[in-house]
């Protein structure tokens, strides 16, 4: 049965029983299996785990995911769903959600983490938006680190219900940000509120950090880059701003004036830069010393 430990103020930790830790090479084997795409070998392997140890949440987390890429997706939330419950009842009663942790940092916490993240993503999928926000709010209560960007699907979420303000207070708690779902969703957030003088010098900030996201929002056709790899996204790249737009163009293009708007700042930007490059060069050619 699993359990939680307190590792400090606040912060906590799973606890596996030693089966958990008998089972890990087998468990290993599976995950192997799984990267290399013997997902038949992979599902073999995960459910001889669970018919050893029936709540091992990386188990169920790994088997939701192959089931996600037989395309069955009903059975892969019943799992998450199942898992979720199991980590909550290992929950003690004075755990309380907006003070106490479950931080990434600490390894053995990672399983319920993914296993509560893959199921707000298929409750988000399947149009249950309210509910799956509540869910992306947990976990970014649980880990306010948000090491797996949680961030930006509660963002999303947020877009979708009209809830501008909260949109904005989550921007707001990161700061230092620079994923585009944070610095654009951000200026576009403030351009909603009317807080145009604080938009605009956010928009430009996004721009100056990340200027091809806001070229593929202006975009009338979008291409995913051939450049772009399933299992990476290149900071500041073209596949990086394709998937921004995947995921949030729709606010942008359902607002004419504020794509004007992103189009007249982009405008702004393109001639300062021209005007730096020129007194640059400028600078350069003054210094010069004469060879002959």
């Amino acid at each position: 049965m699993l359990k939680l430990s307190q590792m400090a103020m606040h912060e906590w930790e799973f606890v596996y029983p030693n089966t958990y830790h008998d089972l890990m090479d087998q468990f290993d084997a599976g995950c192997e299996s799984y990267e290399e795409g013997d997902i038949d070998e992979a599902e073999k392997i995960f459910r001889a785990v669970l018919a050893q140890m029936p709540d091992h949440l990386d188990a169920i987390h790994h088997l939701a995911l192959v089931l996600s890429e037989r395309s069955l997706m009903g059975k892969a939330r019943d799992l998450w769903e199942q898992a979720v419950r199991i980590g909550h009842k290992a929950f003690p009663q004075d755990f309380e959600l907006g003070r106490d942790r479950l931080e990434w940092a600490w390894l053995e916490n990672r399983p319920f983490l993914r296993c509560l993240h893959g199921l707000a993503l298929t409750r988000y999928d399947d149009g249950e938006t309210e509910e799956a926000l509540r869910l992306f709010q947990e976990l970014l209560s649980l880990n306010p680190n948000d090491n797996q960007g949680v961030r930006a699907m509660a963002q999303e979420a947020l877009f979708k219900l009209g809830r501008f303000e909260d949109a904005l207070e989550i921007a707001e708690q990161y700061p230092n940000d620079i994923m585009p779902q944070t610095l654009y969703g951000r200026a576009l957030t403030l351009f909603k509120l009317g807080r145009r003088q604080e938009a605009t010098v956010a928009l430009q900030e996004a721009i100056e950090y990340l200027p091809l996201v806001g070229k593929e929002l202006l975009k009338t056709k979008h291409h995913l880059p051939r450049t772009a790899r399933p299992d990476r996204v290149t900071v500041g790249g073209a596949d990086e701003a394709y998937y921004y737009w995947e995921q949030a163009g729709r606010f942008w293009k359902k607002d004419a004036e504020a794509l004007e708007w992103l189009r007249e700042v982009m405008k702004q930007a393109a001639t300062k830069r021209r005007r730096l490059h020129t007194t640059h060069v400028k600078a350069q050619t003054q210094t010069t010393p004469d060879r002959h």
